[in-house]
């Protein structure tokens, strides 16, 4: 996959946002109630985002799929192009209206200055779990059309040409997704690494944090150790 030079700004980054202080008024038990509601409202937004693009991405595989068992003498690449061009518009357009559904999720950006809900010996709570699980689910459904579809059109070039930065533009706001709920729940972030490390995808989460300057954040509420388990650093 294609990587973007610039780095990505924080979905959530914001000039009056001090992402390193910390509420010392904030009572734990309150806290952890609201961001169980706030993984639960996360969890619903991305997996409302897999049921709409679960059938766009299958369209995009097989389009690609039957040009790719097509003899090069008898394949059309202007009607390939022409028939996946709108899916992969149509499923990038989903991503980014979830990327703002995210952002609103955390009105009043607050970011994630509550360091001690990301305290070292912080526990996965069942709400972090589910969401980390439809994390993972979106970004391998989104990663495999990508990867596979550049790998199929990779000996057509016109295919190529028009279809590859597509391909590369769906990737940005599923980053940006992962990025925003990690400064929101950072602990998600960690279990989420590991379930893309079973799948082969687990240097992902670990470009995206580095891309998106979340190690310097967590590093900067003091995380490092958690930071360690996100990057597979000690």
């Amino acid at each position: 996959m294609a990587t973007d030079t610039r780095t990505p700004q924080l979905p959530f980054e914001r000039e009056d946002s001090p992402v390193s202080s910390v509420a010392d008024d904030v009572d734990p038990k309150q806290q952890a109630k609201a961001d169980a509601e706030l993984a639960d409202r996360l969890s619903a937004l991305i997996n409302n985002a897999i049921d709409r693009l679960e059938p766009v991405l299958k369209m995009i595989r097989k389009h690609i799929d039957k040009a790719n068992q097509t003899p090069p003498d008898e394949l059309d690449e202007d009607a390939l192009v022409q028939n996946v061009k709108p899916l992969l518009e149509q499923a990038t357009e989903v991503l980014h209206q979830t990327l703002g559904a995210v952002k609103g999720a955390d009105p009043d950006g607050r970011l994630s200055n509550k360091a001690q809900r990301h305290a070292q010996d912080h526990k996965a709570t069942p709400e972090e779990s589910r969401l980390a699980e439809a994390l993972k689910k979106l970004t391998e459904d989104v990663m495999k059309t990508i990867e596979e579809a550049k790998n199929k059109i990779a000996d057509m070039p016109k295919a190529k040409r028009d279809l590859g930065p597509l391909l590369d533009a769906l990737g940005q706001p599923l980053f940006q997704i992962i990025s925003g709920i990690g400064m929101l729940l950072g602990g998600v972030l960690n279990l989420l690494g590991n379930l893309l490390d079973g799948i082969g995808l687990g240097g992902l989460i670990r470009g995206i944090v580095g891309a998106t300057g979340l190690d310097k954040v967590f590093k900067g509420l003091g995380l490092e150790k958690m930071m360690g388990g996100i990057t597979g650093k000690k």
